[in-house]
């Protein structure tokens, strides 16, 4: 409730703002911080840093200008209408939103980057996340495991006792209050089938971690939903394939991404990211099974070798992850575990020495 008294008086003055000056026969403007390079900063510690030095105007004097400035206003009074009327919109109702006849030749977007593009300005402005003004992503992810929690409604649920995958993270998870936490880590898991895979066989209950199935680059709600993790003292380490996208996974979990460096609390720096590593094919767990490597594509070469001038990836540990698939041009998937089992029982084993391996190497965590 206070946010949503907060993003009102923002937008609010913004607005009387503006009508002052255009009373006063003066052009209107905005001024705001760009989420531009010179803005974002990089810490190991902390990830990606929003720290505005240099400042954008939106000018009523261009045309142009005028045109992102009315966008502004008019997004603002939607996304107002919804927040007064408890309703959330997606990116995609907020494009449609512009579709409307009466802004033909002014506000109808050409396509739905022109509003995204709206929506971040938006954000910029006021200072805030778009979910704090109804804005969402549509939820993706999923927490399975002994973790009891009250959701907005004010309903007691137990994580591993509302589906079979587990709760779906919402996408304002700042309003669930941790009741219980019962797990000794939370395993964050690229790929929906091993994930789902390790929760059929029963390995959440009897080794008592959690699984977060990340659905591929974790949401925005999902990355805060393992940083309150993480602020509850819950250890969260990263499973992803060893390939140059799952590098920026893992790295976008611990360290936030640009994108969204202006956003705060997405960044989990105490994850530890603990494999598919490029030793465990080389001389450890998947050794005798190189044969069951891919090869990479030209679009996974390609972020290969963008990934070398990111700044997330600049330690030298994620470079030299990186160089493997530029010299071996190679990846695994966390789906080689299935090459590798013969037998339910089997693939169960292996998941779980995986695991202990891991875990207690690059955690100091026993299960």
């Amino acid at each position: 409730m206070e946010e949503e008294l907060e993003v009102k008086r923002k937008a609010l003055e913004l607005a009387k703002e503006i009508a002052e000056r255009i009373r006063r026969g003066e052009f209107p403007e905005i001024r705001y911080p760009p989420n531009s390079q010179k803005n974002i900063l990089f810490d190991e510690k902390v990830g990606y840093i929003f720290s505005p030095r240099t400042f954008s105007r939106i000018r009523g004097s261009r045309v142009k200008s005028l045109k992102t400035l009315a966008g502004v206003l008019y997004g603002l009074s939607r996304a107002l209408d919804h927040l007064e009327n408890g309703l959330t919109m997606t990116k995609r109702d907020f494009y449609y939103v512009h579709k409307v006849e009466r802004l033909k030749g002014t506000l109808f977007p050409e396509d739905q980057r022109e509003t995204d593009a709206r929506i971040v300005l938006m954000e910029l402005i006021l200072g805030m996340p778009r979910e704090a003004f109804s804005i969402t992503s549509d939820p993706r992810g999923w927490i399975y495991g002994d973790i009891e929690l009250i959701d907005r409604s004010g309903r007691v649920l137990r994580a591993d006792q509302v589906g079979e995958m587990g709760y779906s993270v919402p996408p304002r998870p700042e309003n669930i209050k941790f009741k219980r936490i019962g797990v000794k880590a939370v395993v964050a898991i690229e790929k929906v089938g091993p994930a789902k895979n390790m929760i059929e066989l029963g390995i959440p209950e009897e080794r008592k971690i959690a699984i977060a199935i990340l659905q591929g680059q974790a949401s925005r709600s999902m990355r805060r939903f393992l940083r309150m993790l993480s602020d509850e003292g819950v250890p969260v380490a990263i499973l992803t394939d060893l390939s140059p996208w799952s590098l920026r996974i893992a790295a976008t979990v611990i360290y936030n991404s640009i994108n969204s460096a202006h956003i705060p609390y997405l960044a989990s720096p105490e994850a530890r990211f603990i494999g598919i590593l490029t030793k465990d094919v080389e001389e450890g767990f998947f050794k005798d099974y190189q044969f069951a490597l891919e090869p990479l594509t030209p679009a996974d070469l390609k972020a290969a070798q963008d990934n070398q001038f990111l700044p997330n990836l600049q330690n030298e540990f994620w470079q030299r992850e990186n160089r493997w698939f530029l010299e071996k041009k190679k990846k695994a998937e966390i789906e080689i575990f299935k090459a590798m089992s013969p037998t339910a029982k089997k693939l169960k084993e292996l998941f779980v020495e995986y695991l202990r391996e891991k875990l207690d190497e690059h955690m100091g965590i026993s299960i």
